[in-house]
C-alpha cells in the first residue's frame, strides 16, 4: 500500500503511473485459432464435394424442368419415353402406350391383372401364365369395334352373337350340352358331319326345321328308331321318294286285322284309305 506524503506530490504520481495494469488481447489465438480454421477448411471441401456430387447426379439422370431423363411430367400425368421396370406395386387408372407404337408389358413369370370392387373386393382377375390364360369373373365378354357383344360367357351360357361362325381346324368340335344357332353349314367341298356316338341327337325349332344338301347326299342313321313329329305338317320335296326294306305282311283270309292303303295328294299330302276302296282323297283332306 502506497501511501502519499504531503509534502511532495510530484513522487506519488510517478508511483501511480508505475504500477497501472496492462491491456488483455481480444481474439482466439494458439492451437485454438488453428482448430478453427482447419474445421472451415473441411467444411469447404464437404460443400465443394456435396454440390460437384448433385451436378453429376443431374447430369446423369438428365435432370431437368420438365421431368427425370426419358420421364416427363405433362399436364395428363407422366410421359416415359422407353422401357421401365416395376421393382413394386403399380397403382394407376390408365396405362396407354405412345401414338402409332405399341405397349409391351413383359414379365419374367406370370401377368396378373386385378379388379376390385367398391368394398376392395377382388372381384375378377386375368392371368397370363406359361400356355395359359385364365380369367376369374362373373361374365366374360368380346365386342367389336363397334361396341356389339361377339362373344359372351356368363352363368347361363355361352352367347355368340355373329352371323357366322368358320372352323377351320382338322379335328372335331364337340359339345356337351346344347347348341343354339339359327344355321349350321358344313365346309365347302367337304361334308358335314353331326354324330352322337353313344347319345341321341335331338333338333328343336320355333317354327320349322330345314335340312338341306344342294349339291351332294344327305344320309341320316340310326341304330334304333328316327322320330319325326310335328304339330302341323312334314314336307319331303323331291323328284323320286323311295321307301325300301318295307316288310310284307300275307294276311289269312280270316284274318281280323285292319289294313289300309297309303295315298297321296296331288299337293304331296299322304292319307290312308280302305284297303278295298280306291284313293279318293276329298278337300278336306288334301287342302
Amino acid at each position: 500500500m502506497l501511501r502519499a506524503s504531503p509534502s511532495n506530490g510530484h513522487t506519488a504520481g510517478t508511483e501511480e503511473e508505475h504500477y497501472e495494469h496492462p491491456l488483455q488481447p481480444v481474439g482466439i489465438y494458439g492451437w485454438r485459432k488453428r482448430c478453427l480454421y482447419a474445421f472451415v477448411l473441411f467444411l469447404m471441401v464437404l460443400t465443394t464435394l456435396n454440390l460437384a456430387l448433385i451436378i453429376w447426379i443431374l447430369r446423369v439422370l438428365n435432370f431437368s424442368v420438365h421431368g427425370m431423363g426419358k420421364l416427363r411430367i405433362t399436364e395428363k400425368g407422366l410421359r416415359l419415353e422407353g422401357e421401365a421396370e416395376f421393382l413394386d406395386s403399380l397403382y394407376t387408372n390408365r396405362v396407354q402406350s405412345m401414338q402409332d407404337k405399341p405397349l409391351y408389358i413383359d414379365s419374367s413369370k406370370d401377368i396378373i391383372l386385378r379388379a376390385r370392387d367398391g368394398k376392395k373386393n377382388m372381384s375378377s382377375t386375368l392371368l397370363v401364365g406359361d400356355k395359359k390364360l385364365e380369367a376369374q369373373c362373373e361374365e366374360f365378354e368380346i365386342k367389336d369395334k363397334k361396341g356389339q357383344t361377339r362373344f359372351k360367357v356368363g352363368n347361363k351360357g355361352i352367347t355368340m352373337e355373329m352371323d357366322e361362325v368358320y372352323y377351320t381346324g382338322s379335328s372335331r368340335v364337340t359339345f356337351n350340352s346344347s347348341v343354339e344357332t339359327p344355321n349350321i353349314r358344313g365346309p365347302r367341298a367337304e361334308p358335314l358331319k353331326i354324330e352322337a356316338p353313344s347319345t341321341s341327337i335331338y333338333m328343336y325349332a320355333k317354327d320349322e326345321i330345314r335340312i338341306t344338301a344342294p349339291a351332294g347326299d344327305m344320309a341320316i342313321n340310326s341304330l334304333k328308331e328316327i322320330h319325326i313329329r310335328s304339330k302341323d305338317s312334314i314336307s319331303l320335296d323331291s323328284s323320286k321318294l323311295f321307301i325300301k326294306n318295307l316288310k310284307v305282311s300275307t294276311s289269312p283270309a280270316s284274318g281280323q286285322q285292319i289294313v289300309y292303303q297309303l295315298c297321296m295328294c296331288s299337293t304331296g299330302l299322304l292319307f290312308l284309305a280302305d284297303a278295298d276302296k280306291q284313293c279318293q282323297g276329298t278337300k278336306e283332306i288334301c287342302s
